[in-house]
């Protein structure tokens, strides 16, 4: 019994010589992982990016060259660069031993919409991303649905957006490469007009894909013709009527 006893004593004296062990191992951890050299962030990577400046992200970032990489608010930088109104999405990571990993993925700019105070740029979801000029190259202008003022980073509120949104997103990229405008009416009605003046009909947003491919088609054949084009009507998928210009 003596012995046993002796022994409980014993185990329980190791068995605190051990955490304290540990806890002396992990402070000293800390302690070289905290003011280790090795771990100060000499480089900090973006990718993802297409329309936004590397630097500008960076600064946005507000990530110092020289901050001990475990010291880093991951969660705070996510934040600043989430202020960003073409930021979609965004995730930061530490690539040890001293590279901080940037991965973003941007908001694409669709059209441009008319605003009280010029253009600006939309994106799929109809968030204002930037002011922007009338000739933007690549971005069809909306009319028929326009707004008064908007704040990049914020969901634009303008009645038939949605339609044209939906077309832009929908047309393929040959027939989306050689639109100026998109029309919506009062009534949905959607008309579309080509770089070189020619008006087409989609009738309502339905079935975009099918008519963009068709109405490539049909610019296709015109071209090849050298005809003059009063309107393509694609209203009904798969039922194209082209009204030719009277010759006199």
């Amino acid at each position: 019994m003596t012995n046993l006893i002796g022994n409980n004593k014993t185990r329980k004296k190791w068995n605190i010589y051990e955490s304290i062990f540990w806890v002396l191992i992990f402070l000293m951890t800390g302690f070289i992982l905290l003011r280790s050299p090795l771990f100060e962030v000499r480089q900090v990577l973006v990718s993802g990016n297409q329309f936004l400046l590397e630097e500008k992200i960076r600064t946005v970032a507000g990530i110092g060259i020289g901050i001990n990489i475990f010291k880093l608010n991951l969660t705070a930088v996510e934040e600043n660069l989430r202020l960003m109104p073409m930021i979609k999405e965004v995730q930061v990571t530490r690539a040890l031993p001293a590279t901080v990993q940037i991965t973003i993925k941007e908001r694409r700019p669709l059209g441009l919409l008319s605003t009280g105070e010029g253009f600006i740029e939309v994106d799929e979801e109809g968030v204002c991303l930037q002011k922007a000029g009338v000739s933007t190259p690549g971005l069809p202008v909306i009319t028929g649905a326009s707004v008064e003022q908007s704040t990049p980073g914020e969901v634009v509120k303008a009645e038939r957006l949605d339609d044209a949104l939906t077309v832009i997103s929908s047309l393929p990229d040959d027939a989306l490469s050689i639109l100026s405008e998109v029309h919506v009416d009062l009534d949905h009605q959607i008309k579309v007009y080509t770089m070189e003046g020619f008006q087409c009909r989609l009738g309502q947003a339905t079935e975009i894909a099918e008519k963009g491919a068709l109405l490539a088609l049909v610019l296709q054949e015109i071209k090849k013709q050298g005809a003059k084009v009063d309107y393509i009507d694609l209203s009904c998928a798969g039922m194209p009527v082209v009204k030719y210009k009277d010759s006199k």
